[in-house]
């Protein structure tokens, strides 16, 4: 929560001290990051570096899905839950998880340096889009072409190509 309020105060003040500044064009896109999340962390997964991390982030994830599947299960068949059984089984170390979200912040400024090389001054996540009150620069969504440069790297893509 305090990570949120902090980037949503430091978002605010980029856009103001770069529309403050005399005679400056600012270019904004934004990226629906819904729409890439997912394969922005298989392509991050993917990756030979990450190996170790992919393997103990699936199987927390696997793990957890197991888990709330038993308990959805018990709860249709209206058996009684253990509530410290129910709670421990969602509690588990979220260092991998915050690992693999600051890869993926990082592998997507690395596309969006590589495929727009300066293009934009400010790149907004959609859902921080409410942090921007007002602009006079028309905001692109470069989703889709970041969907596109996440697709060719993955594994099935790249060995396509290769073929090619």
């Amino acid at each position: 929560m305090m990570k949120t309020i902090v980037t949503y105060i430091l978002g605010l003040l980029l856009v103001v001290a770069v529309a403050s500044a005399e005679d400056s064009s600012v270019a904004v896109a934004k990226v629906d990051y819904g729409q890439i999340e997912d394969l922005l962390v298989k392509v991050v997964l993917s990756a030979d570096e990450n190996a170790e991390l992919r393997d103990r982030y699936e199987a927390k994830t696997k793990a957890a899905r197991e888990a709330q599947e038993k308990i959805q299960a018990a709860i249709m068949k209206g058996e009684s839950l253990n509530p410290e059984e129910a709670a421990r089984s969602f509690l588990h170390d979220d260092g991998d998880e915050e690992e693999v979200e600051q890869r993926c912040q990082k592998r997507l400024l690395e596309i969006i340096e590589k495929t727009f090389a300066g293009k934009y001054d400010l790149v907004f996540k959609e859902d921080y889009g409410s942090s921007l009150l007002y602009t006079k620069a028309a905001i692109d969504d470069v989703t889709m072409i970041i969907k596109q440069e996440l697709l060719k790297e993955l594994p099935e893509r790249r060995e396509a190509v290769k073929e090619r």
